[in-house]
């Protein structure tokens, strides 16, 4: 989990306000990527408590707090989405106007019940004849990259409904 960017959300920042107001270098914060907070260089906390205007030491005891939190990822659009797909989170919360064009999206995958089924009655190969599909038509589609992409990373999550506003991706293979 990137407690890094839960913080940086919750302080209304990004990693790349970090980068722009103190010049640490991508390479640096994401090195802090699925690390302990106790981890972090003295140089990493530093640029984040100048990019959110706090002390340092109120940064990191932030940071523990959170840490004993283990807080899920919430994610109100699809950049903050691909930001989650690329920190590989275990579970994800999409809420907002963003939650509508996912339940879309979701429309268009199986269910758990359907998913089983086929792969159990096939011994597996229509999974691989499936993804061989799938690589085929998106190859020729028309849609951006970014939209590719998602929809590429979303086949990896279980989607839950929490409730009229917020819903919940789990990652499958937490299932296994």
């Amino acid at each position: 989990m990137s407690l890094l960017d839960i913080y940086l959300q919750r302080n209304g920042k990004k990693r790349y306000d970090v980068f722009k107001e103190t010049g640490i270098s991508q390479q640096m914060l994401s090195s802090v990527n699925k690390k302990s907070v106790s981890s972090y260089s003295v140089k990493t906390i530093q640029a984040i408590a100048k990019t959110v205007g706090k002390s340092e030491g109120m940064v990191l005891d932030e940071l523990l707090q959170l840490e004993k939190e283990k807080p899920i990822f919430e994610v109100f659009n699809a950049e903050e989405l691909l930001v989650a797909f690329d920190n590989k989170e275990s579970f994800i919360v999409i809420k907002g106007e963003y939650k509508n064009k996912i339940q879309e999206l979701a429309k268009s995958q199986l269910s758990e019940t359907e998913t089983l089924g086929l792969e159990l009655g096939s011994a597996g190969a229509v999974t691989i004849l499936a993804e061989g599909f799938y690589q085929l038509a998106n190859l020729f589609s028309k849609k951006d990259d970014e939209q590719k992409k998602i929809e590429s990373q979303f086949r990896k999550y279980k989607i839950k409904k929490i409730n009229e506003n917020e819903l919940l991706l789990s990652l499958r293979q937490l299932d296994y």
